[in-house]
């Protein structure tokens, strides 16, 4: 007795210490390990691949690690600096458009619809009041934008140590599994069991979310490509980002771009937008488009055994968001789909208690 009361005391030491010894980078290892298991399959379909070469049959883990690492590196900074590169490539546009809507601001109630005249007086009554806060608006605003660029760095840095422990945790993730799978004391199907469905469900969310944001994002980088005076690769970026944020969603990209051709006098051009990214967007695509994805996924990865409900994935990307910031869209539904796989593992093993 005393024993295993000193085993066990020797085990939660263990990992407490270890944890509070690789605490600062448990949140960037966690995500590295989720994308490790969502994107295993293809690991282990490019290292057989590379497997059938007799050059590099000693070698094919560690490719095939590097192959995938760099695919993930590209996917996450890629995108990324292209928004850097267009962002800045010319700053004097920026400022010119930074003036221009202060301009546009100052007369904002001139471009009010007839219907919608009796806002005419409280809005101008609002731009002066914010006229006369000016100094204390421009501090609050930079001290946004510093917390933001702060944040931006932050996150690349987080981003860097996620692709370096993915690698690892991809190179040497059958040695871990065949480590760490007798440490847990369950019986061997119901340890196969909880794995796989951990996997699959994480993986058919993972896979949903961005085949959506993909859709989304060349969708209307497509359509805004007809329009003068837009990058369509910057916005389409920007839209495919959007599309994970709960409720506004990319209603935080068209309609800014929207609103900016109304002030331009373009009122068709407004109108097209407007009802093009509602219906692609908002309807079809995140309603229409996001079923058949998600269908397509479970079916190829579980064989239809296991779905998670739309409505679980909403409260779990809001509440990860909330909660994690960024990669709160992983984590969130990653925790769901453990709790939700842990739970089903509990009915099985439970079942013959029950009529």
């Amino acid at each position: 007795m005393e024993n295993k009361l000193f085993v066990r005391f020797m085990i939660f030491s263990a990992l407490g210490l270890t944890v509070w010894l690789f605490l600062p980078f448990l949140k960037s290892f966690f995500i590295a390990f989720l994308l490790a298991i969502v994107i295993s399959p293809l690991y282990h379909y490019v290292e057989v691949k590379i497997y059938r070469y007799e050059r590099f049959k000693k070698m094919a883990s560690l490719i095939a690690a590097g192959i995938v690492t760099l695919s993930l590196s590209l996917l996450l900074f890629v995108p990324i600096a292209m928004f850097l590169f267009y962002l800045f490539d010319q700053p004097s546009n920026v400022m010119v458009i930074i003036r221009a809507l202060g301009d546009k601001i100052d007369t904002l109630s001139s471009y009010l619809p007839t219907f919608l005249g009796w806002l005419k007086e409280p809005l101008e009554n609002l731009i002066l009041l914010g006229k006369a806060h000016k100094d204390e608006i421009i501090s609050t605003l930079a001290a946004w934008l510093g917390s933001g660029v702060q944040t931006f760095m932050a996150m690349l840095i987080e981003m860097a140590m996620i692709v370096v422990f993915f690698f690892f945790l991809t190179w040497y993730g059958r040695s871990l599994k065949l480590f760490l799978l007798p440490i847990i004391p369950l019986s061997r199907t119901l340890k196969r069991g909880f794995f796989t469905d951990m996997m699959t469900t994480t993986a058919v969310v993972f896979y949903t979310l961005g085949g959506v944001m993909i859709a989304q994002g060349v969708a209307f980088g497509i359509f805004i490509a007809f329009f003068e005076g837009y990058n369509p690769f910057l916005l389409g970026f920007m839209t495919g980002i959007s599309a994970i944020i709960p409720v506004v969603g990319t209603a935080l990209v068209w309609i800014p771009v929207a609103l900016h051709e109304y002030f331009e006098g373009n009122m068709m051009n407004a109108l097209l937008i407007t009802v093009y990214s509602w219906a692609m967007l908002a309807f079809f695509i995140d309603n229409i488009v996001k079923l058949v994805i998600l269908n397509f996924v479970n079916r190829k990865l579980s064989d239809g055994k296991s779905r998670i409900n739309e409505f679980m994935i909403f409260f779990a990307i809001v509440g990860g968001l909330a909660t994690f910031g960024f990669w709160g869209f992983i984590i969130g539904p990653a925790i769901v789909a453990f709790t939700l796989t842990t739970l089903r593992m509990l009915r099985k093993t439970n079942r013959k208690f029950y009529p």
